[in-house]
């Protein structure tokens, strides 16, 4: 196929960021939006060019005229939605956190692989520049072993039951939303953790608005994970080394810059690269996959995406003592 046509389930943020970025993308086009609200799916449609904008979520999957979906709709809806998407055999791009938890995340990964149809989460940041070239210097020995990685990620959220950061039903809660950035560059820097502890402050409803996970990994390699709705943190993580250290800088899970610096005193600033809001690298690798008739990413596979899952249902099991 020439050109991958996308439909998208969502028209909030992350989705209009996502669509924006889909004009950087060669040989792909938006054909369909449909969201829960049709004032504003109408509205999104509009603004980023879509052929059409469907009523249902049926209705979207029906016409055959899709190659893949994006599923931007909130957490709570990933499942539903994926799995639509799945037995109508339309390839997906599900937004993270792919799921509310492990058992939904597994659910939706049999029904891909037993109806053959291409499924990945789209963590984004797996596939940005800024990450992968920080990958290709810590493999690469250029800050030695790694020893330790520290990050963070925090924003004010006022306290707010009716919204979806602070509804459990819907995903919401600092760990699913924020806090598996940090864990996801531990485990990517440090390999599998062998053990943590947790720490974490709950709302008046029980659903988590900080969480601190101290991680333990191969070869005595410690890593620190904190996220927040409480305070702006940096937004910085640290990869500490024998013989150096690596910063990703502020807004880490971002396009942003690498700091390198070497114990003996060397040093270099690699600047990021910031074409849109970095949105097209992910679509980009899943239109490929789309292409070549896989049916999961080489790079970001089904099996990473459950162990990433099976991280954040142990956080919070932790958490809840």
């Amino acid at each position: 196929m020439d050109t991958i046509r996308w439909g998208i389930l969502g028209a909030g943020h992350i989705a209009g960021k996502w669509a924006s970025d889909l004009a950087l993308v060669e040989g792909a086009s938006l054909q369909a939006v449909w969201a829960r609200d049709a004032a504003k799916a109408t509205e999104f449609g509009e603004r980023f060019g879509a052929a059409r904008v469907a009523g249902s979520v049926e209705q979207l999957l029906s016409e055959g005229d899709l190659d893949a979906v994006y599923v931007a709709t909130p957490h709570g809806r990933h499942r539903d939605d994926a799995l639509a998407c799945i037995q109508a055999g339309i390839p997906v791009l599900c937004e993270k956190a792919f799921a509310l938890d492990l058992a939904q995340a597994e659910e939706m990964v049999h029904a891909a692989r037993e109806r053959k149809v291409f499924l990945m989460e789209a963590l984004w940041t797996r596939f940005l520049p800024s990450f992968l070239e920080g990958k290709r210097l810590v493999d690469s020995g250029a800050i030695g072993q790694p020893l330790s990685v520290t990050a963070d990620f925090g924003f004010v959220a006022p306290y707010d039951p009716a919204r979806r950061l602070w509804d459990p039903s819907m995903g919401g809660g600092a760990l699913l939303d924020i806090g598996l950035y940090p864990l996801f560059f531990a485990r990517e820097f440090l390999g599998p953790f062998e053990s943590f502890e947790a720490q974490t402050t709950l709302a008046p409803n029980g659903t988590d608005r900080s969480i601190r996970v101290r991680g333990h990994h191969r070869d005595g390699a410690t890593s620190e994970s904190f996220a927040t709705f409480d305070e702006s943190t940096p937004c910085v993580c640290v990869v500490e080394g024998t013989e150096g250290r690596l910063t990703f800088e502020r807004m880490f899970h971002t396009p942003t810059d690498l700091f390198v610096s070497a114990h003996r005193g060397s040093s270099v600033r690699i600047p990021a690269t910031r074409d849109g809001h970095g949105y097209q690298w992910e679509t980009t690798h899943a239109g490929r996959c789309v292409r070549e008739g896989l049916l999961e990413s080489p790079v970001w596979p089904l099996s990473r995406t459950l162990e990433l899952m099976s991280l954040l249902d142990s956080v919070r099991r932790a958490m809840r003592g």
